[in-house]
C-alpha cells in the first residue's frame, strides 16, 4: 500500500517538474522585466521614438540625452 503511493506520488512530481513547475497559478517572479522573462534581450526590445511615437527595436535605435529616437531626422526636428 504504501510503495504504491510513494510510486504515484514520485510519477505526480516528475509530472510536475516535467511541466517545468508552472502548474500553480499565482505565483509570480521575484525580480525581473517582462522582455526578460520572454528571454528576450536588450537587442530585441521596442521602445518608442520621442519625435513621432514610432516603435524601433533598441539595438537599432538612437539614444540622446536618455531619450530614443528611431532615425537622425527625428532627432534634428526635436532639438
Amino acid at each position: 500500500m504504501w510503495l504504491k503511493l510513494l510510486i504515484i506520488g514520485g510519477v505526480l512530481y516528475a509530472l510536475y517538474r516535467f511541466a517545468g513547475g508552472k502548474i500553480l497559478p499565482g505565483r509570480k517572479a521575484s525580480v525581473g522585466t517582462k522582455a526578460e522573462e520572454k528571454g528576450e534581450s536588450d537587442e530585441e526590445t521596442l521602445v518608442e521614438c520621442d519625435c513621432c511615437s514610432t516603435f524601433v527595436v533598441k539595438k537599432e535605435a538612437i539614444l540622446f540625452k536618455g531619450k530614443y529616437y528611431c532615425s537622425s531626422e527625428c532627432l534634428e526636428k526635436s532639438k
